[in-house]
């Protein structure tokens, strides 16, 4: 299957059938999230993925009843990091000095640069950036997910708080952003048999 007819066949499941995916299935797409392209590289988030049901039907009065998170195979939680700090700017430059092997004087215009441009913001735009890289980070583990005929419904939806303080995040400084539920459709979810509605091209595309 190519990748339009991919992003053709998926859809936002309602109802998730019971079947459990692999660890052969579940590994793309954290691999996809693992890849996924982000501001300066830095990734400013982490990736939970849960398969426990007592941690899902946990969850469900945190996303206003919406059973589908406790229903799916597994529920993957994109939770950005709330602040960015100057240790967090000066572990990533000597991360990147290790894995490339380069001299650390030779990052430093690019450290001034991120520090520069991330420090200055407030704590509520520094919060807005990292939640806009599970976003970047959302769109390939869709894709991915589609590619691989793996169903998933991402969900903001909830309770992000609530959430955020039942999986410990708080606590670490991070924020549950994005929750996507991923597993098998069920034969009974009849939004699939939907027509897929998208603007048509000339109204969304305009060439310069």
């Amino acid at each position: 299957m190519d990748f339009i007819n991919s992003l053709n066949w998926r859809y936002a499941v309602n109802k998730f059938s019971s079947q459990q995916l692999s660890q052969a299935q579940l590994q793309p797409l954290i691999d996809s999230v693992h890849l996924s392209a982000s501001s300066y590289g830095m990734q400013p988030y982490e990736l939970l993925v849960i398969s426990k049901e007592h941690i899902k039907q946990q969850l469900v009065p945190f996303s206003y009843g919406q059973d589908k998170i406790a229903q799916c195979s597994h529920l993957l939680v994109l939770a950005n990091r709330v602040t960015t700090s100057k240790h967090d700017i000066d572990s990533y430059i000597s991360a990147l000095v290790e894995n490339q092997q380069i001299d650390v004087e030779k990052l430093t215009g690019y450290k001034q640069t991120i520090s520069g441009d991330l420090l200055s913001l407030s704590p509520f735009e520094q919060q807005k950036w990292s939640a806009n890289q599970c976003y970047i980070a959302l769109g390939k583990l869709l894709s991915c997910a589609a590619i691989n005929h793996i169903d998933a419904c991402p969900m903001t939806g909830f309770d992000q708080k609530a959430v955020s303080d039942a999986l410990g995040l708080t606590k670490r400084g991070f924020n549950a952003e994005i929750l996507c539920p991923v597993g098998i459709r069920s034969r009974d979810d009849h939004s699939a048999l939907r027509a897929k509605y998208r603007k048509p091209i000339n109204q969304l595309v305009s060439l310069l």
